[in-house]
């Protein structure tokens, strides 16, 4: 069974009945057998965003952590930052693989800054926070995305790429 930490970035500060986006996450992981250790809403806060995400991945020692917002081009969106200052590894292909993908619907997905990468044992995943691109981008990568939570544990010792 993997497990997974779910972090939805929102300067608006949901509480977890209010944020959608996060609870498209953890339905979709929920309904192909993830365990969700730990849910979190957090405000456009670069270090607070940075120890979520070490406490999940050192501490919880979830498989995979899904954000959710802050990608774009705005000021507050830091998210790509956190990620890139928490990951020892970058997995490139994910986020522009999602991006990719994207496109098809819209040329503002070019504006996306999400990143990928792996922090110990853990795949960190940055997702859009459009509801349209979240459920596309969960149709498209979340099976690659498991194929590599699996490599990143060790639990495929012959790689296919």
């Amino acid at each position: 069974m993997i497990t997974a930490g779910i972090i939805t970035v929102n300067d608006k500060g949901y509480k977890e009945e209010d944020d959608y986006r996060g609870r498209i996450i953890k339905r979709y992981l929920e309904n192909r057998g993830y365990q969700i250790l730990k849910y979190k809403i957090l405000k456009s806060n670069q270090v607070d965003l940075e120890n979520e995400m070490k406490y999940m991945s050192d501490e919880l020692k979830v498989n995979l952590i899904l954000t959710t917002g802050g990608i774009a081009c705005r000021p507050t969106d830091i998210v790509p930052e956190a990620t890139k200052n928490v990951i020892m590894k970058e997995v490139s292909g994910i986020a522009e693989g999602i991006r990719y993908y994207n496109l098809q619907m819209s040329k503002n997905v070019m504006l996306s800054r999400g990143v990928s990468g792996i922090r110990g044992e853990t795949l960190i995943v940055n997702l859009p926070e459009n509801p349209k691109y979240l459920i596309s981008s969960l149709d498209f990568a979340l099976e690659t995305i498991e194929y590599g939570v699996e490599m990143v544990i060790n639990k495929i010792k012959d790689c296919v790429i």
